[in-house]
């Protein structure tokens, strides 16, 4: 029997919202943000039926949202968001990723979720969510503009979970969550669990991950990251360091590990970035990322709600270089196929 699914109920208490008195301290708040971009591609051999090289449109990470507050209680609020994604370069509300393909549907929610926060016990987030080992370990490192951004990982992204954060004591937070990793393929709702803590002070943040993943539907490899990063000033440095641990005795390449470099600089309405990163290959089946990668960009934020981008991207095995006109996670060269993949863009982020 299938368990219940938490997007509906996110979804049907945001609309409670709605009905809540005039008098109540009630605050709902719909977004959005346009994100296009132009690309230049090429491979040193794309699949069959596939050109080398060409150039096109492609989103990164168009969305449509709306958030609601409600702080009518002492010492408690609660938020709740709906935030749907939408593939400005295809006019069609699904995930430019195609990650989302084989969870629920790439047309479902990006986020969908409630949480409950009190000054003295943290919080606790039902629904469709960004997970507690990205945002620990992967996030830091997340922060280009393109839609090359953030996939030299091998964490999931978002995912259906309960999550209880503590406030913060000292610069530190610990965090649980129970995930539905694998739309319900294991014998539990909530198949895998993460564990992560995070410590924040001055300039300096860092953050720890695991993940205990389910072993129902496939052997799947846990995961444990740290992250760390450093903010003096203009610059902004921050590294991560990523391993899976195997837990498929057939894997030859087991436990691979996966290393991050980052560094920026600001200045006026400019930030230049660079990065770098390294995947061991692998016959692991949750290795995502492997090989060698590098990019570059350079941000322009004309106004507080319009940015300008240039970005220059590098994959050395195919994993975020796609099709044009992808319809489905389609790697250009094909997926860990030998790629020195190329992409310069440019692009645009309007907020509103």
């Amino acid at each position: 029997m299938k368990h219940a699914r938490i997007v509906p109920l996110s979804s049907a208490l945001l609309a409670g919202f709605a009905t809540m008195p005039a008098h109540a301290e009630l605050e709902v708040t719909p977004y959005g943000s346009l994100r296009i971009q132009s690309e230049a591609v090429s491979v040193d051999e794309a699949q069959p039926g596939e050109d080398d090289s060409y150039t096109g449109l492609r989103d990164a990470y168009s969305r449509l949202g709306v958030t609601a507050n409600y702080d009518d209680i002492d010492n408690l609020k609660i938020s709740a968001t709906v935030e749907f994604p939408i593939n400005s370069a295809r006019l069609r509300a699904e995930d430019p990723t195609f990650f989302q393909e084989s969870y629920k549907g790439n047309n479902k929610p990006r986020v969908a979720d409630i949480t409950a926060t009190h000054d003295s016990f943290g919080s606790l987030r039902v629904g469709t969510q960004w997970l507690a080992y990205y945002n620990n370990v992967a996030y830091p490192l997340d922060f280009f503009s393109s839609f090359y951004s953030g996939y030299a990982t091998q964490s999931t992204f978002r995912r259906d979970a309960v999550t209880y954060q503590t406030p913060s004591m000292g610069g530190f937070t610990a965090t649980v969550s129970g995930v539905d990793l694998t739309d319900e393929q294991g014998t539990s709702f909530l198949d895998t669990m993460q564990y992560a803590l995070g410590y924040a002070v001055n300039d300096w943040s860092v953050g720890l991950g695991y993940q205990d993943s389910e072993q129902d539907s496939a052997k799947h490899a846990d995961q444990v990251g740290i992250s760390a990063a450093w903010s003096p000033g203009n610059w902004r440095f921050a590294a991560k360091v990523e391993q899976l641990l195997t837990n498929d005795d057939t894997v030859q390449d087991d436990d691979p590990v996966t290393y991050n470099l980052l560094g920026s600089y600001s200045w006026d309405k400019y930030t230049l970035r660079a990065m770098i990163a390294h995947g061991e290959e692998s016959d692991e089946g949750d290795a995502f990322f492997q090989g060698d990668s590098a990019q570059v960009g350079l941000d322009y934020r004309h106004t507080e709600n319009l940015k300008f981008f240039a970005e220059y991207f590098y994959e050395e095995l195919g994993y975020a270089i796609y099709t044009p006109n992808s319809e489905s996670f389609n790697p250009l060269a094909g997926y860990h196929v030998e790629s020195d993949g190329q992409v310069f863009t440019v692009g645009m982020r309007f907020d509103f």
